[in-house]
C-alpha cells in the first residue's frame, strides 16, 4: 500500500507544486497547531520576478496566480486526506490580524518541514528558488514521514536585502528559530512600501518584491530560468 508521504506526492504532480515537506509538530503549543501533530508544506516557484526600478504589473499578476494556486491545491490536499479516513485543516482560509500575524505563519511550517529558513526579509528562502515562491499548507493527524527542520539561516553576513529595501523595513538580524518576526521586519513599513507601490496598479496586498530580487539564492534560480529561456528560445509563463 502506498504510504502517506508518496500519496500526497502523487496527488500534487499536475500541480505547479516546487517543493513539498512534512513537518512534525507535536513540539509545538497545541493552540497553534489546532490540535494536529502533522503538517504539510506546499510552495510554488514564480516564474515573472519583480523590477527593483517601478512596480510590475506582470510580477503582481503572477503573484497573484500563484497564491491562488496554492489555495486550491491546499483544499485540495485537505480534501482528499479525509476521503482517505483522517481529519486535516487547510491553512489557506487562515486570514492575517491587525498585526500581519497568523497563529501558524505558512514559513513556520515551511521551516519545521525543512523546506528552507528565514532570510533576514522575514520571508522563506530556500536553496532551490531562493525566496521566489509561495507557500500554503494543510495540518493533519495522518501519519506521515516528517523532514529535519531548520532551525538557523545561511544568510550570514549578507545584507543585500536589507540595503535594498525602499521601507527600511528589513532590520538586518539573522533569523533562527526562536527570533520573533518583529525582530527581523517592521511589517508596517513592510505594508506601506507595498501600497506606496502598488497604489497605481490598485495594489493594497503582496510584496513588493525588492527583497526577492537582490536576494543572492534568487539570483541563482532566475539566471537558471533565464539560461532555460534562452537554451530553448521560449517563453516561460
Amino acid at each position: 500500500m502506498i504510504n502517506n508521504n508518496d500519496f500526497i506526492k502523487n496527488i500534487l504532480l499536475d500541480r505547479e507544486i516546487a517543493l513539498i515537506g512534512f513537518a512534525d509538530l507535536s513540539k509545538m503549543d497545541e493552540t497553534q497547531r489546532s490540535g494536529f501533530q502533522y503538517g504539510i508544506s506546499i510552495a510554488a516557484a514564480l516564474t515573472v520576478f519583480p523590477s527593483i526600478g517601478e512596480a510590475s504589473q506582470e510580477y503582481f499578476d503572477e503573484y497573484k496566480r500563484v497564491s491562488r494556486v496554492l489555495r486550491e491545491t491546499s483544499y485540495f490536499v485537505e480534501a482528499k486526506i479525509k476521503e482517505r479516513g483522517y481529519h486535516a485543516y487547510s491553512l489557506a482560509g487562515v486570514h492575517q490580524n491587525e498585526q500581519f500575524r497568523t497563529t501558524l505563519p505558512y514559513k513556520t511550517l515551511a521551516t519545521r518541514s525543512g523546506l528552507g529558513w528565514i532570510g533576514k526579509s522575514g520571508t522563506l528562502i530556500t536553496k532551490e528558488y531562493g525566496n521566489a515562491i509561495r507557500l500554503n499548507g494543510v495540518l493533519t493527524d495522518m501519519p506521515l514521514i516528517t523532514g529535519n527542520p531548520v532551525n538557523s539561516s545561511l544568510c550570514g553576513e549578507c545584507t543585500k536585502c536589507v540595503d535594498a529595501c525602499p521601507g527600511k523595513a528589513i532590520k538586518n538580524k539573522i533569523w533562527n528559530v526562536n527570533t520573533d518576526r518583529d525582530e527581523l521586519l517592521d511589517a508596517f513599513a513592510c505594508k506601506r512600501t507595498v501600497i506606496d507601490r502598488g497604489t497605481k496598479m490598485g495594489v493594497t496586498e503582496g510584496s513588493c518584491g525588492i527583497c526577492l530580487a537582490v536576494c543572492p539564492w534568487t539570483k541563482k534560480y532566475i539566471e537558471k530560468i533565464e539560461n532555460l529561456k534562452s537554451k530553448n528560445n521560449i517563453s516561460i509563463t
